[in-house]
């Protein structure tokens, strides 16, 4: 039980790590993804015509 209580604080710690992580990162600017779009957008068309 106790091995148990100790998992679950360190899984805890490694979630709230990971979104203090997650939300400095931030979010992609809109042209990164509308240039992402555009590339994926190119490479299905020209997999799709073989």
């Amino acid at each position: 039980m106790i091995t148990a209580a100790l998992r679950a604080a360190v899984a805890a710690g490694m979630a709230a790590a990971g979104k203090k992580q997650i939300a400095k990162a931030g979010t992609p600017a809109p042209e990164q993804i509308s240039d992402r779009v555009k590339d994926d957008m190119a490479e299905i068309k020209k997999t799709a015509h073989r």
